[in-house]
């Protein structure tokens, strides 16, 4: 049914494209009894605007020795109409396809571990691996409203915070389906949202949100048992609500998200410019996360529960640095206490804390440190920002299932990005390089199964965007 309807948007699509162009030229037709300056609806949504979308994608992921290395490339088109607004409403929609052309291993287990793949995979369709061909989804489909100092979204829309996000870094973007409000006055900014299903990257189906904890691998059970929490939480959605304040040298922001009857999170930032009168400026932040379970946790099982009842946890965040007008360096702290893991499912975003670098998270670990360094730069009249980091990260032994959920080895971690914004007659391409790097921190001797895709690995990105 998803796909008849997904279909049935882009079909319809095309042929709102087709009468648009058709309007366009002059053909004799018999003359109509209507006033020309007569405003009609139909006439309003000729108006509308047509986004084009090409993005191709090739990842690679090389591990030490012999275990398994991956490769693939996609590529994939997608077209959204969006309307415009009468007195203040809107409605939008949009559809993407993906095309598998290569891949290499990304199906298979490996055979030394018989893990699976994990960073490749999720360009497509994780739910379906063997998918080749039949992968379009049908994404925003929303009626919205806005005003000078409110805006309000139903329907399936993209959302942005620091836990719940499209953490755009596959073929496909997340969405979340419900409803989120915004208001603004002055320095004041109030964000509210209430979801109950979600789409996520390297997923073709919406899912309820209670469905959707889980089809990302759960990692280990810290009771003990063999069960995981998937398919057996309960929960009736998922709530945001956003508060910031911002004027010239200081920002504040505080999200607070709530998984009816399973958690409540809080993550708090400030950040700040100091204006130097010569030399750059000095930049600053501090970053608080606290989060308790409710209730059951998702499920009265423990072994069922995607928190344990009772578990808490609670992280603090700093950063300090330098800011230049085309340039910024920063050093960056996390720290995680020692009384429960920070759980948030990988399937509705990524965080992002001070700390964080691509193609690792923080979620599923307690105890845990780290320290990471950071430097911006903008060239070419800032069409191209080169980004490099470095971090080094302490977690709990392999072993301490309770604080470290998915046996994440302490690790140093390199990442380096460099995107090229084109002008001119391709205005609208962007090109990306990422490169990442991570090297198990001790040089000790651990299982494979906690080696390959998590330390002494190396991961290449190379990304083109093309929207107009």
């Amino acid at each position: 049914m998803q796909k008849m309807i997904a279909k049935f948007a882009l079909l319809f699509l095309l042929m709102v494209m087709a009468e648009s162009v058709y309007s366009q030229h002059s053909y004799e037709e018999v003359e109509m009894e209507e006033e020309p300056d007569k405003k009609l609806f139909g006439k309003l949504l000729k108006t509308g605007s047509f986004e084009f979308h090409l993005r191709s994608y090739m990842m690679g992921t090389v591990n030490q020795g012999a275990l398994t290395n991956y490769s693939t490339w996609g590529t994939g088109a997608g077209v959204g109409y969006f309307s415009p607004r009468w007195k203040g409403l809107g409605v939008g929609f949009s559809g993407f396809f993906v095309f598998r052309h290569f891949e290499n291993h990304i199906t298979e287990l490996d055979p030394l571990t018989g893990m699976p793949n994990r960073y490749e995979l999720p360009l497509y369709d994780v739910h379906h691996p063997e998918n080749h061909k039949d992968m379009d989804r049908l994404e925003e489909f929303y009626i919205s409203y806005e005003s000078s100092s409110i805006s309000a979204w139903f329907g399936r829309h993209h959302f942005e915070s620091p836990l719940l996000n499209a953490s755009d870094n596959r073929m496909r973007p997340n969405l979340f389906s419900g409803l989120s409000l915004d208001w603004n006055k002055s320095d004041f900014t109030v964000q509210g949202a209430w979801f109950t299903h979600v789409i996520s990257r390297g997923s073709l189906e919406w899912l309820p949100i209670d469905e959707s904890f889980g089809f990302y691998p759960t990692g280990r059970n810290p009771t003990g048992e063999e069960e995981s929490y998937q398919h057996h939480i309960h929960t009736k959605g998922i709530g945001v609500l956003g508060l910031g304040w911002d004027n010239e040298q200081v920002t504040a922001k505080s999200w607070s998200y709530l998984s009816e009857g399973v958690f409540a999170t809080n993550l708090s930032q400030v950040e700040g410019r100091k204006p130097m009168v010569k030399g750059p400026d000095l930049v600053w932040g501090v970053q608080t996360m606290f989060q308790a379970a409710i209730g059951d946790g998702g499920n009265p099982d423990p072994a069922k529960a995607y928190i344990l009842p009772g578990e808490k946890s609670s992280a603090f965040g700093m950063r300090a640095g330098l800011s230049w007008p085309h340039s910024k360096w920063t050093v960056n702290y996390l720290g995680f206490s020692d009384r429960g893991r920070f759980l948030f499912p990988r399937e509705w975003g990524r965080e992002q804390f001070f700390a964080s670098l691509p193609r690792e998270r923080f979620e599923g670990l307690g105890a845990t440190h780290a320290i990471m360094t950071q430097f911006e730069q903008q060239l070419a009249d800032d069409r191209m920002k080169v980004v490099l980091g470095v971090s080094h990260v302490k977690t709990p032994d392999i072993h301490h299932v309770e604080l470290n959920k998915y046996g994440i080895p302490s690790y140093l971690h390199f990442s380096g990005l460099a995107d090229y914004r084109f002008k001119g007659f391709f205005h609208g391409l962007d090109l990306q390089l990422l490169v990442v790097a991570k090297k198990e921190l001790f040089e000790r001797e651990i299982p494979l199964e906690y080696v390959i895709n998590r330390v002494e690995m190396m991961n290449f990105n190379l990304i083109l965007d093309y929207r107009f």
